[in-house]
């Protein structure tokens, strides 16, 4: 991580860095003074620097689990700030706690900061008060409870006393006692941020640009869990959580697109984030609602410029709103990056418990299953799954390219075949026959129609015949990971065919060509290429960061085939992902349409590759690995409901009212939609546990099963989807939260949810219901 840093810095520029610095706190979330100090010309309240002939006298609030101690510093004569000294360089302060920001209007926006008038001891923790003068007749009354259980644990109430035109936000920040840029940190925001900037997009909201103008700042709601923390060089470390986030808000917040500045006390959302201060400290924090600060133009891009955070957002000056919210920081030390965020996650995960929101999988299991293979077409002798349907009323999209029937990633073709064999053994029932007939037309169609030394596409048209690949409109090539992830199925098909006495000859050698290809693309160093071009086979993208697609399928090739050299070409694989990225929890380019960004899919791909190997091999190292991207895998999924606008007209919800987003996964590093891929990954984490015995995987395997069909169609709530079994491919939690989202449904959204359930039968029955039916 270390050398991660050096690499950052390396890539801003001394003119970068110099702006940060001189930028001070006009960057920052909370838009505060550098602590200590006082910029008077922007705030009314300072209560002056604190003099250092006045006898300072230290209050302890508590010892930290990594040896820091919490302080109140000051005295009742000069009033009181908060100190953690904590090891190494993960002492922070804040000598005026007292901390807000008023708005007036647009060109009168005053950044109030104070220290605390009086401390007094409560309990096992101290009540600080203080107060601040925001508007003339309105005075904001603080009362802070500091704590130190395991980690130091902050309650505040926010009074307003008086009412006046304009609005506020209240903060809490910290600023690092060491000098220090956002390069000399690692930084962890869940689905956002896993270190530094550099497999992040212009306009993610910690890509390059943000980070050359030092400040990060995202609402609450876009955080799968609200925790967001710095790793020092050192090993320590320090996060931020809101341990009862509520994400409250209104259509018109949702609804915005320019960010304007709105004025509302149902916002109930907060925010997260740091900055670069004048004295190059890095102050980081919370605050309350979560107003998004415009950055420094200067330092941004087009791409970032287009992507900036929805406007200001302020609660009122009314006489008698009271604010209250709680947050909890967390003091790490001896901790790789990796351990601090999994450490941090896990920590945040405890602290808010999900619940999981139990269903009937085998009514589940049914109802997708008879979803998905209504969803089949032939035309002439040719069959399967065409890649789009309306989810509202189930007819196929009208465009020539919704009737490609595509491999892996988002079309799944094989895979859906295969689950529809599963789900049809032992049905001897018209269902069962027809969804047996049907797969298996797909399963023949797809050996005889795609070639694939070197492959003719990714799949084909229905109606033409011609050969297809997923998004034809970003490039006409062959990917590494449609084709693994499909053809993993097809031997998956045929080893349970022929343990059942039936003999497909042609899926085997349809493989087995596939895979002597393969073979021949890996280079010295284990790599692959990211694609190839259509029916050529010559490199389209050169890329390396994609290789661990190879691994779960080479690995099945070999149990089917018995060839070691199979074998050694995925460990090879593996090894090569590992050193290169991985062990720098770089995972990067799962998504066929968005090559080289931190993504979920990525990881969630990478531990089937490790379990397979693992599970082949029994080579601890592959287990080790599985855990590493299984940890950065589940910091995509959300461990909170966040409640759809008050005020939203119900019939334009997407997402329903009253439906739990506990389990939805953030997409990508870029966008904040969501969407409910990882249902396909609990089978993955219930092995994981299995192996483990880790108990938070289970957790997580359950959560992924369960609570990932909130918006799937059942009987007696169908929503306003075509039917039962039938769901939408995505949805915004943040931006026209529930409003905007893709309404089609391709294949993967229901092949997905069977795989959760039908892969895990498959390994192990006792393990599927322990996770199925919530019992231990």
């Amino acid at each position: 991580m270390a050398e991660t840093r050096r690499r950052i810095r390396r890539l801003l520029p001394v003119a970068a860095i110099v702006l940060c610095a001189a930028a001070g706190p006009a960057q920052a979330g909370p838009g505060a003074p550098p602590p200590g100090g006082c910029a008077r010309a922007q705030n009314r309240n300072c209560a002056g620097p604190v003099r250092y002939g006045v006898p300072q006298e230290q209050v302890l609030v508590g010892q930290l689990d990594n040896g820091g101690r919490v302080l109140l510093v000051g005295s009742d004569a000069e009033g009181w700030g908060i100190r953690v000294e904590a090891p190494g360089l993960a002492s922070v302060q804040q000598l005026q706690p007292v901390r807000a920001k008023a708005y007036a209007s647009e060109v009168e926006v005053t950044d109030l900061s104070a220290r605390y008038r009086s401390i007094r001891k409560s309990g096992d923790g101290y009540v600080a008060i203080g107060e601040l003068a925001p508007a003339p007749g309105v005075v904001l009354r603080f009362e802070d409870t500091w704590s130190v259980d395991t980690a130091l644990e902050l309650s505040r109430t926010v009074r307003v006393a008086g009412s006046s035109p304009g609005g506020f936000f209240s903060a809490v920040t910290f600023a690092t006692d060491a000098s220090l840029l956002f390069p000399d940190v690692a930084h962890f925001a869940p689905g956002m941020i896993y270190g530094g900037p550099q497999y992040l997009t212009d306009n993610a909201p910690a890509g390059m640009p943000y980070f050359r103008a030092g400040t990060f700042q995202v609402r609450e709601d876009g955080f799968p869990l609200p925790v967001y923390g710095l790793h020092f060089e050192d090993g320590t470390s320090v996060a931020v959580l809101d341990r009862h986030p509520d994400g409250g808000t209104t259509a018109a917040d949702s609804r915005d697109m320019r960010g304007i500045t709105m004025i509302d006390e149902r916002f109930r959302f907060g925010a997260l984030g740091a900055h670069e201060t004048a004295d190059q400290k890095i102050e980081f924090g919370y605050w309350f609602p979560g107003s998004m600060e415009p950055a420094p133009l200067s330092a941004l891009s087009a791409a970032s410029l287009r992507n900036q955070p929805s406007g200001r957002r302020f609660h009122p000056f009314r006489d008698g709103l009271t604010q209250q919210y709680q947050l909890a920081f967390r003091f790490g030390r001896d901790e790789s990056f990796h351990d601090f965020y999994r450490n941090s996650w896990r920590w945040g995960w405890s602290t808010l418990s999900p619940e999981v929101q139990h269903y009937d999988m085998a009514m589940m299991q049914r109802i997708l299953a008879d979803q998905l293979t209504s969803t089949i077409r032939t035309v002439g002798d040719r069959t399967g799954l065409p890649f789009w349907y309306y989810s509202t009323t189930g007819e196929l999209g009208d465009q020539l390219w919704f009737m490609n029937a595509i491999m892996g990633f988002v079309g799944k073709n094989i895979e859906g075949a295969a689950l529809l064999l599963q789900e049809a053994e032992g049905d001897e029932s018209p269902r069962g026959r027809n969804q047996r007939q049907l797969a298996l037309k797909i399963l023949d169609t797809f050996a005889r129609e795609v070639k694939v030394a070197p492959p003719s596409g990714e799949g084909f048209n229905l109606d033409t015949g011609e050969p297809a690949v997923t998004r034809a409109d970003l490039f006409l090539a062959v990917h590494l990971r449609a084709l693994t992830d499909d053809m993993r199925w097809a031997l998956i098909a045929y080893q349970r065919e022929l343990a059942k006495g039936r003999e497909h000859p042609n899926w085997l050698l349809w493989c087995r060509q596939f895979g002597e290809w393969l073979l021949g693309q890996q280079r010295p160093d284990g790599s692959f290429p990211r694609s190839w071009e259509m029916g050529t086979g010559k490199v389209f993208n050169e890329s390396s960061t994609s290789t661990y697609n190879a691994m779960a399928f080479l690995v099945k090739l070999k149990q089917v085939t018995g060839q070691q050299r199979v074998l050694t070409a995925a460990e090879r694989a593996g090894e090569y992902s590992w050193l290169t990225y991985h062990s720098r929890d770089a995972f990067v380019g799962g998504t066929l349409d968005n090559p080289n960004i931190l993504d979920k899919e990525a990881a969630t791909l990478s531990l089937e590759g490790y379990l397979a190997l693992y599970e082949d091999t029994k080579d601890p190292r592959w287990l080790r690995r599985a855990k590493v991207a299984a940890d950065f895998a589940e910091t995509w999924v959300y461990a909170w409901n966040v409640p759809m606008p008050v005020d939203e007209d119900d019939a334009a919800l997407r997402w329903k009212r009253g439906a739990n987003t506990i389990g939805v996964n953030k997409i990508n590093s870029t966008a904040f939609f969501v969407d409910q891929w990882m249902a396909g990954d609990a089978d993955e984490y219930a092995r994981l546990y299995d192996h483990t015995k880790d108990p938070h995987y289970l957790t997580i395997a359950r959560i992924l099963m369960h609570n990932t069909k909130s918006m799937v169609a059942i009987p007696g709530r169908t929503w306003d989807l075509h039917g039962p079994g039938w769901q939408q491919e995505g949805w915004s939690m943040m931006r026209q939260r529930g409003v905007a989202g893709q309404i089609g449904w391709l294949p993967w959204v229901t092949v997905n949810h069977l795989t959760g359930i039908l892969a895990l039968e498959a390994y192990d029955q006792d393990l599927y219901r322990q996770v199925a039916e919530g019992r231990d």
